[in-house]
């Protein structure tokens, strides 16, 4: 189950922090390497730039992260988090001022108009050639591996909405084609952990062991600007 602030985002409100803004601002002013970590709930990685709409201390979550995916030396406090609801805002950031992307049992929490608005602001804020790292529920493997089509409708996996809040849950095909709609240069699909710039991110959390049986059971891209 997501444990990020946008999992309950369908509010007509918006949260956007003004301080947390000034000090973005003030950081992409800094000269130091900006790397974005969207919808990071309590796993607050130290180093990075997390943003999402609530901020939740890891000790509660700690049963299901374990100190292999968030050791201590990576967790970040308040002072890491950046409260913005970039839907409604977009990035206080300049045009290609940002290293690196990452976001995890995110993406599919957003709707398809909202995933088109969200890589086209963060491909905006990318320098060229920086990468922005997806992991995702996996459409086809989700319906391959849970659905009987030969049953019509009572055959349909639905689950993989309603039972995790999901939204628009994507293909590579799906990802591929938002990705060069919305104008980026490449996507490389590969797997858990082996990213282009694994020595760069965080062991990946999702899927966890009892989450999905299948090695394609998530889409894991390097969408490149």
């Amino acid at each position: 189950m997501a444990k990020t602030g946008y999992k309950l985002s369908k509010l007509p409100v918006n949260l956007t922090n003004k301080a947390d803004v000034e000090r973005l601002k003030i950081k992409a002013q800094s000269g130091e390497a900006i790397k974005l970590h969207f919808g990071c709930g309590p796993r607050i990685l130290k180093g990075w730039v997390n943003i999402d709409l609530s901020y939740a201390h890891y000790g509660p979550y700690m049963q299901y992260y374990t100190d292999k995916h968030y050791p201590e030396a990576i967790r970040g406090d308040r002072s890491d988090l950046y409260v913005i609801d970039i839907l409604s805002d977009g990035l206080p950031l300049p045009d290609n001022s940002v290293d690196l992307i990452f976001h995890e049992d995110f993406f599919e929490h957003l709707t398809q108009k909202e995933q088109i608005v969200f890589l086209a602001e963060t491909r905006r804020v990318m320098k060229n050639g920086s990468v922005h790292r997806i992991n995702t529920p996996n459409l086809a493997a989700s319906m391959r591996d849970n659905s009987n089509f030969e049953k019509g409708k009572a055959g349909v996996h639905i689950g993989e909405w309603e039972s995790w809040d999901h939204y628009s849950v994507i293909s590579p095909a799906i990802l591929t084609d938002m990705a060069n709609i919305v104008g980026y240069s490449s996507i490389l699909f590969n797997s858990k952990d082996k990213s282009s710039v694994a020595d760069q991110l965080p062991l990946e959390y999702r899927p966890n062991e009892n989450d999905r049986a299948g090695d394609d059971s998530n889409v894991f891209a390097d969408v490149i600007k």
